[in-house]
């Protein structure tokens, strides 16, 4: 299916009902690039970059599946409306939260400048690099559980996809990746610092 074929109807009912149908709406969703654009185009607008308005998007996503599935969205507005009203109100609250972190340090920065410097971007992308790395060093079993988790997939939906037992036994395996991930980021903390 195109996701001009796509309804919002569909799309609900296809991430309500999990599994493969799930990943395909989502996947139209976030392959929508106009909706993309938009987003970025706001969050750039208002002290960010282009980087952070695909954070956004990715994260507005999350949340719209979360809600979703928890029957938090019903359809009242349309869905990719929706989807940008959750972009734009998370980026916002980090505004907030970033201007309140600022306040509460007693502004013991000099003003910095509102676009990133080339040398912060190359040490936030170094930082992703590691990161990415320490991730590839917890095998690929790890690495999915850890994904599918950080999506919001429930603990039942990982144990069917990944052939776990039970959701139990998924929980075990996701806390075991989740330990081994944290002790390596803390081998490697001056790094990330």
């Amino acid at each position: 299916m195109k996701s001009i074929n796509w309804t919002d109807e569909q799309f609900m009912e296809a991430i309500s009902q999990g599994g493969v149908r799930r990943e395909t709406a989502l996947k139209e969703i976030y392959d929508d690039q106009d909706l993309k654009r938009k987003v970025i185009s706001f969050v750039r607008n208002r002290n960010g970059n282009t980087e952070d308005g695909q954070d956004m998007f990715h994260e507005g996503i999350i949340v719209l599946d979360r809600n979703i599935r928890e029957g938090k969205f019903r359809g009242e507005s349309p869905l990719k409306g929706y989807l940008y009203s959750i972009c734009r109100f998370l980026w916002m609250n980090q505004l907030r939260k970033n201007s309140h972190t600022v306040q509460g340090a007693e502004k013991v920065m000099v003003n910095e400048p509102d676009e990133e410097t080339p040398e912060i971007a190359v040490i936030t992308q170094e930082r992703k690099d590691l990161l990415n790395q320490l991730l590839g060093n917890l095998g690929e079993r790890c690495q999915q559980i850890l994904e599918l988790w950080k999506l919001s997939y429930s603990m039942e939906e990982i144990a069917g996809k990944l052939g776990f037992s039970s959701a139990g036994m998924a929980r075990k395996a996701k806390y075991r990746c989740h330990l081994s991930l944290v002790e390596l980021v803390q081998q490697h903390a001056n790094h990330l610092m």
